[in-house]
């Protein structure tokens, strides 16, 4: 199995256990990625890590190996399932960290700016060398990169194929937090562990349905989506239940 999903209380694992190919991704590795995060829209399910087996690559891309290999039609079909991909785990309506260490490359990072966050080891190292393979970023890159990070860096990094290192992702917003070395993972799933305390699974949920499908759109659209979802939220006993314990707590405190 070239994914591994691990699930404990609300949190999830999603490791990519293709060490031997620097988790480059196959069309079996992207069809279980999908597979996966399809499954947490049914699973009481707050936040998802995901990494790369081992340390030396969060993933390198496509398994550019076994593209070569594939017949028109399984190209054609990989390059849909990379869109798919990012697409799927854009929409998931969980929190999404990205533990990475080492290479993060071509889809590997397509697949990372998809995430809501990105934990990277400061040894990591970022790019697009598609264009050296006379091959495009079709996962998503056209269109996440410039939003992240402005349209004249991303040009920079998809029209020269350029890598940049963590400190210079992080100064263009491209990642969040830089950790040490080997400890990207222990990180987010801490970050993790803390946040799905703290979050209902369903209050994600609308705000990621809300973030994702509202951007771009008209602000009165916007303002009517987060009216609706906020009228809703504000009714479960959730939100009720949390109010009367804080509550409680100021008055014993006073």
């Amino acid at each position: 199995m070239p994914i591994h999903v691990d699930l404990k209380d609300s949190v999830a694992s999603v490791v990519i256990d293709r060490e031997h190919r620097r988790n480059s991704l196959d069309n079996e590795a992207l069809e279980d990625l999908i597979a996966a995060f399809e499954g947490f829209r049914r699973q009481e399910v707050t936040a998802v890590v995901i990494s790369g087996k081992g340390t030396k690559a969060f993933s390198s891309g496509s398994d550019l190996k076994a593209v070569a290999e594939y017949t028109e039609r399984e190209t054609q079909h990989h390059t849909y399932l990379l869109q798919k991909c990012s697409e799927t785990v854009d929409e998931c309506p969980v929190a999404t960290i990205a533990a990475i260490e080492g290479f993060c490359l071509g889809g590997g990072l397509e697949l990372a700016l998809a995430c809501d966050y990105r934990l990277v080891s400061a040894e990591a190292q970022f790019g697009f060398p598609e264009i050296m393979f006379h091959v495009l970023a079709t996962g998503g890159a056209t269109v996440r990169l410039p939003r992240m990070v402005g349209f004249g860096r991303a040009r920079e990094m998809l029209v020269f194929g350029n890598r940049v290192d963590a400190q210079k992702a992080l100064d263009w917003g491209m990642v969040n937090e830089i950790v040490a070395p080997g400890s990207a993972v222990a990180a987010a799933m801490a970050k993790a562990t803390d946040y799905a305390a703290k979050v209902k699974p369903f209050s994600i949920a609308m705000l990621k349905a809300i973030l994702v499908n509202g951007y771009g759109t008209g602000a009165r659209v916007g303002h009517t989506m987060a009216y609706l979802a906020d009228c809703a939220l504000s009714q479960t006993e959730s939100f009720k239940g949390g109010v009367s314990e804080t509550a409680n707590k100021g008055s014993a405190k006073a």
